[in-house]
This record gives structure tokens, sequence and C-alpha cells, in this order.
């Protein structure tokens, strides 16, 4: 169940700092828009309108498991300033059917020219509800020990890794694609449209699954009582 902070419900951050972002799992992601700007939309009796910019984002969502084929986009939700979704990204083998570019080793992000079907997948399979309480450690891989300590440059050498994961160059392709699509449509070219950095939860079981998914589904039934209302 969500906890609550300022009688606002919210969910806590329930990861390990240095974690894979490539490897099999629910995400939780929220991103914010730029000084948290109305810009999508808002909300009229407890249903999100999208404005031009919220259907942008909306097109882009549609497109988000074609980046890459270990992906599937369960539930996403568009705000006035924020969007929510829970990403889950399938088992090593998975395909999801919808990604035209395979890249070698699956790690990198597809051309998003997306289309020929489910893959043949139940969507069950790719549900990794059950993490393990630690990750493995090969000998060279510290970050996935959480009981080691890094040093600074440890710390530097996992932040340049970690843009090489699938869930950072997802939501970095995402976040671009509909930035340049709102600034072409309003003429306001290389305008910053989202804030720099996003939260992102890792999803440890199907309860918290289960209540991630409906704090997402109510978010428009309950927007004057979120966080991120600012009268949008």
């Amino acid at each position: 169940m969500a906890d609550k902070f300022r009688n606002k419900y919210r969910i806590p951050p329930n990861r390990w700092e240095y974690w894979d972002y490539s490897r099999p799992g629910s995400y939780f992601i929220t991103i914010c828009t730029y000084g948290r700007a109305c810009i999508f939309g808002e909300v009229v009796k407890r249903k999100m309108i999208l404005s031009p910019f919220g259907q942008i984002v909306e097109d882009e969502f549609q497109k988000l498991a074609t980046y890459h084929p270990r992906a599937i986009l369960d539930v996403h939700v568009i705000m006035p300033n924020h969007v929510h979704c829970i990403l889950t990204l399938g088992d090593y083998d998975f395909d999801n059917g919808l990604c035209a570019t395979l890249a070698v080793g699956r790690g990198d992000i597809g051309d998003g020219a997306g289309g020929h079907g489910a893959g043949g997948h139940g969507v069950e399979k790719i549900h990794e509800f059950s993490l393990p309480p630690t990750h493995p450690t090969p000998p060279t891989t510290w970050w996935r020990n959480p009981a080691h300590v890094p040093s600074s440059d440890e710390i530097k050498e996992y932040r340049k890794y970690r843009r090489r994961m699938i869930i950072p160059k997802m939501m970095g392709k995402f976040q671009m694609q509909a930035s340049k699509k709102i600034n072409i449509l309003r003429d306001t070219p290389e305008t910053p449209n989202w804030q720099a950095n996003y939260h992102d939860q890792v999803i440890r079981n199907r309860a918290s699954f289960k209540c991630i998914k409906r704090y997402i589904i109510q978010n428009p039934e309950k927007w004057k009582g979120d966080q991120f209302f600012n009268g949008g």
C-alpha cells in the first residue's frame, strides 16, 4: 500500500541505488514536465482531457514497446504536468514481436518502426514479480552487490554504464521524441519540456504491482489531492 506524506499518497522508493536497469522486471516510472507546467491538458470531471501536446505524448506511449524487443507497456496515464507508467522488461530471450530492430546483445534501442503481431509469447511470462533479495555479483560488476560501498570512481563507472542500460535509454528516447514533436508544433526549437530526471521504482511483487497500477489508473480521479497538483 502507498504511504502518505503530508496527508497525500505517495509510492515509496523500493530499489538498490545501483540497480541493473536492463534486467527483467517491472518498473514504475514518473516523469514531470519542465517547471511542472500543465501543458498536457486538464482534468475535467475527474477525467483527463489531452491537449495537442498531451496527444503527442500519448502517441509516443503507444510506440514505447517498439523501442526494444523485451519491452511491454503495462499501463500508463498522462496528467496535466506529469506522466506515470509501468514498463516491464521480459526475460533476456523475450521478443514482444513489435520491434523491427533486434540489436546485437539486445541492449540497443530499436528504431521504433514496429509491428508484426504479438510474438507468440504470453504477457504473464514476462512479469518477474519475485525478484531475489540480492543480485548476482560477477567479479567485475560490483554495482550488482547491495552490500558493497562504492568508491567515487566506481560511482562514476556505474553512472557511465547506466546510460547504456535499457530503461534509461528507452526513457531518454521517449522524452526526446515527444519533446521534439511538441517543439515543432509550437515552433519552440530546443525548448525543454521535461524535468532533467525522472523517478523510478522496481516493483518487487504482485501486491505492489496491483497497488501501483490502481494508483496510476485512479490518478485523474484524485488529481486535486495529487502531490503534483498546481491548479491545472
